[in-house]
C-alpha cells in the first residue's frame, strides 16, 4: 500500500469495531445453526446473507473506486484492497492460475473466526460470509464465478481459504 492509501486507510476509511462485528457474526451464526436443519443450509444462508452484504458494499465503493478492472484476474487486487477497507487486514496469500481462471485468498488470522473452534459440523463454512461477498461482486461486475470456501480456522484448519473460480 502506498503512502496516499496509507493516509486513506487511517483517516478516511471508516472502520468498526472488530469485537461488536465478531460478537454480532457469531450471534448470527448461533442462530442459524439453531434454526437450520443442515450444515449445507446454514452455509447457503451465510453465502446468501454475504451476497446482500456485497451487494451494498460494492455501491457504495462504485462512486469511489476509478479504475475497475476489466479482466477476472485484475480483481485479485481489487478485493484485496476490499478486504482491508472491510477487515482492518490483508489476505495472507493471493495466488492466480496460470490459466487466469481461479483465484485463492488466504488468510493466516481470519477476523471472521477469530477465536472459534467447531469440532461437531463437519463441511461447515463459518466464513462463508466472505464467499457471498465475492459473488456478488463478481456477479455485479459482469463475471460469471463461483467462490468456495476451501479451509476455515474456526474448524481446525490452518487458515482460511477462499477460491473464486471463472465459469
Amino acid at each position: 500500500m502506498g503512502i496516499k492509501g496509507k493516509i486513506a486507510w487511517n483517516f478516511m476509511t471508516p472502520k468498526v469495531s472488530r469485537v461488536l462485528f465478531q460478537a454480532s457474526y457469531r450471534e448470527l451464526m448461533n442462530l442459524l445453526m439453531s434454526t437450520s436443519e443442515s450444515v449445507e443450509m446454514i452455509n447457503f444462508k451465510m453465502k446468501d446473507i454475504g451476497f446482500r452484504v456485497g451487494e451494498t458494499l460494492l455501491m457504495d465503493y462504485a462512486d469511489r473506486i476509478r479504475d475497475h478492472a476489466g479482466a477476472f484476474h485484475e480483481f485479485a487486487n481489487t478485493l484485496q484492497l476490499a478486504y482491508k477497507v472491510n477487515s482492518g487486514q490483508f489476505f495472507s496469500s493471493i495466488s492466480i492460475s496460470e490459466d487466469k481462471q481461479t483465484i485463492k485468498f488466504t488468510d493466516d488470522d481470519c477476523p471472521v473466526c477469530a477465536g472459534v473452534h467447531i469440532t461437531d459440523m463437519a463441511g461447515l463454512q463459518y466464513c462463508a460470509l466472505v464467499s457471498g461477498v465475492f459473488d456478488a461482486v463478481m456477479k455485479l461486475r459482469g463475471f460469471q464465478a463461483e467462490s468456495f470456501q476451501e479451509s476455515c480456522r474456526a474448524l481446525g484448519d490452518d487458515v482460511c481459504t477462499w477460491t473464486l473460480t471463472l465459469r
